[in-house]
């Protein structure tokens, strides 16, 4: 039987935030300041599709350029995107996120972050839920001065903490954040209510349907 969970990291977007009508919203809005009158941003559900069948979204330059941004102007969005996503488009934490972590860091569990956003937009989005994260443990696409990737961040947050890879957990919603569980011997837990797992897709994989399911998948593995 695997050993009870010491560490949990978390992405955010699409497993703590409900994120992605607010990043779909703030291209529309782009693509129309810019003059891209040909773009054609897909819905929530479409780009859900296109996320499960692998299409990289993270960091946010390559949502841009996903969703039809030429280069040049994918980068001038990014600049916007920093500037104002966190002011014009916050987006809410899901219902029951708090008590959840509550749960896990009361079982004895280590929280942590490991996402692709950068600090200014998750810690006012996540409010309160953010002090139940071990702050050695927060992992943001601008932790460093030169972006490390979402495994290198998993296997430092073990370190820090001197806990045993295979006694850590990363909860994610993405193919990527499946590879990056694997890469860094991580266990793996995704969430179905994100941006891009689907039972359909991805049915090999342990999954979950709700917030609420999360605490009980995680200390009952």
């Amino acid at each position: 039987m695997p050993t009870p969970l010491q560490a949990i990291m978390f992405d955010v977007d699409g497993v703590l935030l409900d994120s992605l009508p607010q990043h779909l919203q703030i291209c529309i809005d782009k693509a129309r300041e810019y003059g891209l009158g040909g773009l054609a941003v897909p819905d929530a559900e479409g780009m859900r599709r296109k996320i499960a069948g692998g299409l990289r979204v993270s960091p946010m330059r390559n949502f841009f350029l996903a969703v039809g941004f030429p280069p040049a102007q994918a980068d001038r969005a990014v600049v916007d995107y920093e500037r104002e996503f966190v002011q014009s488009y916050r987006p809410q934490a899901f219902a029951g996120i708090g008590p959840m972590l509550a749960r896990l860091r009361d079982a004895g569990c280590t929280l942590g972050l490991v996402t692709a956003n950068t600090r200014s937009n998750v810690e006012p989005a996540l409010g309160a839920a953010l002090e139940l994260f071990d702050p050695r443990c927060r992992f943001y696409f601008d932790s460093f001065a030169v972006a490390r990737s979402k495994a290198w961040c998993l296997q430092e947050s073990a370190r820090v903490l001197d806990v045993a890879l295979a006694d850590c957990a990363y909860v994610g919603d993405q193919p990527a954040d499946i590879e990056a569980a694997e890469v860094s011997r991580m266990r793996f837990l995704g969430v179905t209510f994100g941006w891009g797992l689907t039972r359909a897709t991805h049915g090999g994989v342990a999954l979950v349907d709700s917030v609420d399911a999360i605490a009980p998948a995680l200390l009952e593995s």
